[in-house]
């Protein structure tokens, strides 16, 4: 089932218009242009919590109807992708999945369908390096390999898939960075500085760096992957590194289906583990802590305004490392 901008729109415009206050109206609106945006509708389809004319009888509006309907298909699994993905302090992101649960509790009763975000359980815990080590969500190193060689697969479409989850893991890019990347950024033909620029957080733009594995990846889909997914369709992104099979430029949604695709390819779904793209940027400072790599260099890599951000992977490093402690140490062992 497909998700319009429109009928999302038209589906959260019916749902604000049963909120009695103005406040609440607009609280809820900007939670819900946060999902619009991770479902890779842009901000066109943010709802307009002044819109209450012409709103009541949505239930018999098709737009909203089959809006309701593709959101009930994405399933638990995405929303609690998209939750575990999302940025911010604490309250701010348990008030996001407070706004998306009421949504999708309304709509499952006005148009008949399964609420898929029915048991979805907010952020957040109990203070101190227990909550933290429980927001990160860091793979092995050994499952982070794997991921990258399911995502690799022949063809175009292959090609793309290995290239965008060698970037995100070995660049520590975000979903919103890897989508938005450009060809003009990338500039992988200096051997000794193979990097691409990304737009980040507040517009800011980096130079990141980009690892051998990545950098032949992106390398090989940009010179035969590419030309060849850009041919099919005339409304192709001229300048967008990852577009979809007919041209256009991917979006959030389609970077957490690939990335969901390959770790069930993977097997990390059958053995618990909880993937989703914003994972493998966790999975990127943490493996460079754990390697030695200097806090502020990992700061730069990955884009973060203040060093605190990235002390959170020197909390799960230290985690891991205490749990290796007690599996080898003699005295640490019970009995």
């Amino acid at each position: 089932m497909s998700l319009t901008g429109d009928g999302f729109r038209r589906l959260a415009e019916g749902f604000l218009a049963g909120r009695g206050s103005r406040n609440t109206r607009a609280a809820y609106a900007r939670d819900l242009a946060v999902l619009a945006r991770a479902l890779g509708l842009g901000d066109d389809a943010a709802p307009d919590p002044g819109a209450l004319d012409g709103v009541f009888g949505v239930e018999d509006d098709p737009r909203a109807a089959a809006a309701a309907r593709a959101l009930a298909d994405l399933g638990e699994e995405w929303f609690d992708g998209w939750r575990d993905a999302l940025e911010g302090r604490p309250a701010t992101r348990r008030r996001r999945v407070a706004a998306v649960r009421a949504l999708t509790a309304w709509s499952s009763a006005a148009f008949g369908v399964p609420n898929p975000a029915g048991d979805l359980r907010p952020p957040g815990g109990p203070a101190g390096p227990d909550r933290l080590r429980r927001e990160v969500v860091a793979l092995a190193p050994a499952a982070t390999r794997r991921l990258c060689e399911a995502a690799a697969r022949p063809g175009p479409l292959g090609q793309r898939d290995g290239a965008l989850v060698e970037l995100l893991y070995g660049c520590g890019l975000r979903a919103s960075e890897a989508i938005g990347l450009d060809v003009s950024s990338c500039h992988l033909d200096d051997a000794g500085d193979p990097r691409v620029v990304v737009m980040g957080k507040g517009a800011k733009a980096r130079a990141v760096a980009v690892p051998a594995a990545a950098r032949r990846a992106l390398d090989a889909y940009l010179r035969t992957g590419r030309p060849t997914l850009r041919a099919r369709g005339p409304r192709a992104d001229t300048d967008a590194v990852f577009v979809s099979r007919n041209g256009r430029r991917l979006g959030r949604a389609d970077v957490w289906r690939i990335v969901t695709a390959a770790a069930r390819r993977a097997g990390l779904a059958d053995e618990g583990g909880r993937v989703f793209p914003h994972a493998l940027r966790h999975s990127c400072g943490t493996h460079l802590i754990q390697s030695g790599i200097d806090i502020r260099y990992v700061q730069v890599h990955l884009g973060h305004a203040s060093p605190v951000t990235t002390e959170v992977y020197t909390h799960v490093t230290a985690a891991h490392l205490r749990g290796d402690f007690d599996r080898a140490h003699p005295r640490a062992r019970a009995g």
